[in-house]
């Protein structure tokens, strides 16, 4: 994996893409205080605060400063990379797992293997490592991963009769059955401009849309795995199974609310969204696996899930990593944030903590069990999943095209078509050598 990952990132310094800066940004500052060593943390994920008072509260030597910034794709990023250009960079900063090979490629972000954590890498699915591990370095440290599951409301389920499905057969098959039995009601409700869904769902699935073991970039978003994703769901919503539309919009709260739609394709983190957009449907719900395509090897995509790197240019990165490892494998981080998320920790031997944390904090997870279906999930992802060298431009390429296309006729097939060329293309353009 290490020699592949060379390649890959060979690949990407020697293609040296332009990156567009914004306005730059404001020092974040540090220095020392009272015998402490300031640093500055930048993320706008739930819990960073908490987990950020808990640090403080127990380490005498190094104090620190949380910034909260905007998602990374609604801006983050780019304060990310200016503030790195500016000479003004933060300590910490949160970078989620499709972004690293940019922040790598354009030298935003430091390797950290001289800090000893490779030493961690067994605490990690290997998948997730995978995500950090590029090169022969490690670029950072996973903190929460995001295995998916299927959240359905089980009161419904078991009024209506219905059994939750294992196989994506099954899902269909109880979609008809719901609608012929409650016609204004669906299984599910699904996002038409959500990516990284639709790149989990491909995931699960065996797909590999970006591959670079040749040596050059393979982009592959057609390949038989991928139109089989696509072509189900295609077909699923013309056929009015479930609802494409955006989640927890106005429209989906109060499908949800008033039993509508019955089901989300979902990560542990979803289960947040859900207790602040409809709290009075705690205790409804159920958790099982991701309906599987083949029952003998069932697999699970990921869906979102994020990492903590030190920005080339920090002040004070011992101390910056002294705090990534705390976040990342202590269970007194997993303690300080949930009660405001339900994220689940990279680190599987947070398991335990998060599992008795979370069902303590949050009605939505208390005796469903999502942190054992998540852990089973969490171990059935395929490794061998890479992304490509901008995630961010290829994440919004995909959210237009899909946006255009979904409810047509062979929309999200052709979507990804089209995305898949378009691509290649830019790829070219910007000089990265890509497979025929």
């Amino acid at each position: 994996m290490f020699h592949r990952r060379n390649r890959l990132v060979r690949g990407l310094l020697a293609a040296g893409a332009a990156v567009a800066l914004l306005a730059s940004c404001g020092s974040p500052g540090s220095g020392s205080e009272e015998g402490r060593t300031s640093i500055t943390f930048w993320s706008w994920t739930s819990g960073s605060q908490e987990m950020v008072d808990r640090f403080n509260s127990t380490h005498d030597d190094i104090e620190v400063t949380f910034e909260l910034i905007p998602a990374g794709t609604a801006g983050g990023y780019s304060k990310m990379y200016n503030a790195v250009r500016a000479g003004r960079a933060p300590d910490v900063v949160n970078v989620e797992y499709p972004q690293v090979p940019a922040f790598v490629t354009h030298n935003v972000i430091q390797p950290i293997t001289s800090f000893g954590v490779e030493e961690l890498r067994d605490q990690y699915p290997e998948w997730a490592w995978n995500q950090v591990a590029l090169g022969g370095d490690i670029a950072a440290l996973p903190v929460n991963m995001a295995p998916m599951v299927l959240l359905y409301r089980s009161d419904l389920f078991e009024e209506y009769g219905l059994e939750p499905p294992t196989t994506w057969e099954e899902f269909r098959e109880s979609a008809e059955e719901l609608r012929a039995g409650h016609p204004g009601s669906v299984i599910a409700t699904v996002s038409n401009t959500d990516a990284g869904l639709v790149a989990g769902l491909a995931w699960q699935a065996g797909a590999e849309w970006f591959d670079t073991s040749s040596g050059a970039w393979e982009v592959d978003a057609t390949d038989e795995a991928s139109r089989s994703v696509a072509d189900y769901w295609d077909a699923l919503i013309a056929d009015g199974l479930v609802w494409a539309e955006p989640v927890f919009a106005e429209k989906h709260i109060a499908d949800l609310r008033q039993g509508r739609s019955l089901g989300m394709i979902a990560a542990p983190w979803m289960a947040g969204n859900l207790s602040r957009f409809v709290p009075e449907l705690a205790g409804k719900w159920g958790v099982v696996p991701l309906p599987a395509w083949d029952t003998d090897d069932p697999a699970a995509g990921n869906y979102g899930g994020s990492t903590l790197a030190v920005p080339e240019g920090a002040s004070h990165p011992e101390e910056a990593m002294e705090f990534a490892r705390w976040v990342s494998t202590s269970p007194e981080a997993v303690a300080a944030a949930a009660p405001v998320s339900t994220a689940m920790p990279a680190n599987t031997e947070l398991f335990e903590a998060w599992r008795t944390e979370l069902e303590a904090a949050n009605p939505y997870v208390k005796g469903i069990g999502l942190p054992e279906v998540a852990l089973a999930a969490a171990e059935s992802v395929p490794p061998s999943w890479e992304w490509g060298p901008d995630m961010t431009e290829g994440f919004a390429s995909l959210m237009d095209e899909m946006s255009g296309s979904i409810g047509q006729p062979d929309g999200l097939s052709s979507a990804l078509r089209r995305w898949q060329d378009d691509t290649i293309e830019q790829l070219r353009i910007r000089g990265f050598d890509v497979g025929d």
